[in-house]
């Protein structure tokens, strides 16, 4: 597995990958509509180009194909963690989670925080974060459960 910065050319296979992780491992924690609305996500490709480029963007690629990516923006945020579901829990996500909070440390970074999902809480719940709140956020006028996670690192 090699681990690499985005580059701008990612943008529409980072997004394949959005709406694959969605789909296909979502499903298994929300209902029909709800993964209607989250996989329309990113609507806009220039606007999710230009999002993927602020703070660290890192993208796990196999075999010459990226199959998952991970942010930290600002740096004491895990802003997206999204793995294709064909290569699901197989150490992708843990991977670029764990190079994300070398350099969260490395930034003088004393604690992070995200908005998990009820599927990608239970990976932050391994990696030691802990849950603050349960929260629901709407899109689209549909309710989706999600999780306030934060995590001392320093």
């Amino acid at each position: 597995m090699l681990l690499r910065p985005y580059q701008v050319s990612d943008a529409e296979i980072l997004a394949a990958i959005y709406r694959d992780a969605v789909t296909g491992i979502g499903a298994s924690a929300y209902d029909a509509q709800q993964i209607a609305v989250w996989s329309l996500y990113p609507e806009d490709i220039e606007e999710f180009r230009q999002l993927l480029g602020c703070g660290l963007t890192l993208v796990a690629v196999e075999n010459s194909r990226a199959v998952a990516f991970g942010q930290l923006n600002p740096p004491d945020r895990l802003a997206y963690l999204y793995t294709a579901s064909n290569f699901a829990r197989l150490g992708y996500g843990t991977a670029i989670y764990q190079r994300l909070e070398a350099y969260a440390r490395e930034q003088g970074i004393k604690r992070l925080h995200t908005e998990a999902s009820r599927i990608s809480k239970h990976l932050f719940l391994k990696m030691g974060f802990c849950i603050v709140e349960r929260e629901l956020a709407v899109r689209h006028g549909v309710e989706f459960e999600r999780f306030k996670m934060e995590k001392v690192i320093g």
